[in-house]
């Protein structure tokens, strides 16, 4: 049940198509991607703290769910979140997956990934966290994703971006 090359590479260029599919809004490609039935959760990290705010002691560590669906909804999110955005000026927002330090467990068809990810707005880092894959194997051997859960934290200085 170790991560071996032969499904190591596969998963991870999944992953890194997943990335390519958001970064474009390419809600074709992204669909592509799932299970039509898979699952989807986004939570957030807290406490993201503004720059000028000291840690609490001890940590106020809490997770808030804020998104729980499945892939359909999550795509007409991505949509209408373009759609809001189309024609408006606004920074670069690039998502980008830590391949590198992503783990990857395989027991036949069936797998899990944990990638860490980041997000960036004009290149200044936004917020970061980790995207657990749930997968499953077709038939023929191509992987697709079961499930996915993110969490985030957002990075001091989040507050004063204005896009999104």
């Amino acid at each position: 049940m170790a991560d071996s090359e032969a499904d190591s590479k596969p998963i991870k260029s999944l992953i890194q198509s997943f990335f390519d599919a958001i970064n474009a809004s390419d809600t074709k490609a992204l669909q592509e991607h799932f299970f039509p039935t898979a699952s989807l959760t986004i939570l957030r990290q807290d406490p993201p703290l503004p720059e000028s705010s000291p840690p609490p002691s001890p940590p106020d560590n809490k997770i808030t769910v804020v998104t729980r669906t499945n892939i359909e909804t999550f795509i007409k999110m991505v949509e209408d979140g373009e759609r809001r955005r189309k024609g408006k000026k606004g920074p670069e927002l690039v998502e980008r997956p830590d391949l590198e330090h992503t783990r990857i467990e395989v027991d036949a068809g069936f797998g899990m990934a944990w990638s860490p990810f980041t997000v960036t707005f004009d290149g200044v880092l936004h917020h970061y966290g980790v995207m657990v894959y749930t997968l499953g194997r077709e038939e023929g051997g191509k992987w697709r994703i079961e499930g996915l859960t993110q969490s985030y934290r957002r990075t001091p200085g989040w507050e004063k971006t204005s896009f999104l």
